[in-house]
C-alpha cells in the first residue's frame, strides 16, 4: 500500500526515525496482530499498537465486558481494525501473548503448536519476568526452553514495564526494522534486562521448526 498525505502527516514522527521510513509504516498498516491477555495487561500495549498504525488487531478470547472496556481503542485511529476471535486466527503476521493470569496462560496453551505461521512473542508477567521472541516458523511456546507454559508465580514488580518493552519489540518486527532469525529470550532482573538465544527443541538455529508446530501444519495440509 502507498501512504496517503493524511497518513504521512499522522505518522510523521515514526517515519522520520532513522531506519524506519515510509516503507516500514506501510508494512505496519498492512500487518495483522493477534493479542492474548486480560484487559488490564493488554490495554496500554493495545493503545500503542493502534496509535502506531498496526492495521488489524484481533483480541483473542476476551469476554464481552472486556470488549466494551476496550471499545474506545477503535476511536484512536481510523486506519486500524479492531476484531475479536475465540481462538487465534490463521493468516496472522504475529501472535503476542501477555501472560499475567490463569486465563491468558490457558489461551496461550491452546494456541501453542497451531498452524498459524506468524512470529510469536510471549510475555511472562510473573517472576522472573521474561519475553520470548520466536520468529515465524521457528518454534512454538511449547518447544522453546524458557518455561513459557509453566504455572504462574507471583506477579513481577515491573510487569507494566516488561509489557511495554514487548510491545516495542513487536512493533519493530512487524515494521521490518529488525530481524529475528533466531529465537531470543529477554530476561529481567527488576527493570534491567539481558538477552540470550533461545533453543528450539534444544538447538539454537535459524528457522528450526518445532515438532508440534510442524505436525500441526502437516495435519492441516490438504490431501
Amino acid at each position: 500500500m502507498t501512504l496517503s498525505d493524511r497518513q504521512i502527516e499522522r505518522y510523521s514522527r515514526q517515519i522520520i526515525v532513522p531506519g524506519f521510513g515510509g516503507a516500514a509504516q506501510e508494512r505496519l498498516l498492512a500487518s495483522r496482530l493477534a493479542i492474548i491477555g486480560n484487559s488490564r495487561d493488554i490495554e496500554p500495549a493495545l493503545s500503542y499498537f493502534a496509535g502506531a498504525g498496526v492495521g488489524c488487531l484481533t483480541l483473542v478470547g476476551l469476554g464481552a465486558a472486556a470488549e466494551e472496556r476496550l471499545a474506545r481503542i477503535r476511536d484512536l485511529n481510523p486506519d486500524v481494525t479492531l476484531a475479536h476471535a475465540a481462538s487465534v486466527p490463521a493468516g496472522i503476521d504475529m501472535l503476542i501473548a501477555f501472560v499475567g493470569d490463569a486465563e491468558s496462560l490457558s489461551a496461550l496453551e491452546a494456541a501453542a503448536g497451531r498452524t498459524h505461521s506468524g512470529a510469536i512473542i510471549v510475555v511472562r508477567l510473573d517472576s522472573p519476568a521474561r519475553i520470548a521472541i520466536i520468529p515465524a516458523d521457528a518454534g512454538c511456546p511449547r518447544c522453546v526452553g524458557a518455561a513459557l507454559l509453566d504455572p504462574l508465580q507471583a506477579r513481577a514488580e515491573h510487569a507494566e514495564v516488561v509489557a511495554m518493552v514487548a510491545a516495542v519489540e513487536a512493533l519493530k518486527l512487524l515494521a521490518g526494522v529488525t530481524d529475528a532469525a533466531v529465537a531470543a529470550l529477554i530476561e529481567f532482573a527488576g527493570p534491567a534486562a539481558s538477552t540470550r538465544p533461545l533453543p528450539v527443541n534444544g538447538v539454537v538455529a535459524e528457522a528450526r521448526a518445532c515438532g508440534c508446530r510442524s505436525a500441526a501444519q502437516e495435519a492441516a495440509a490438504p490431501r
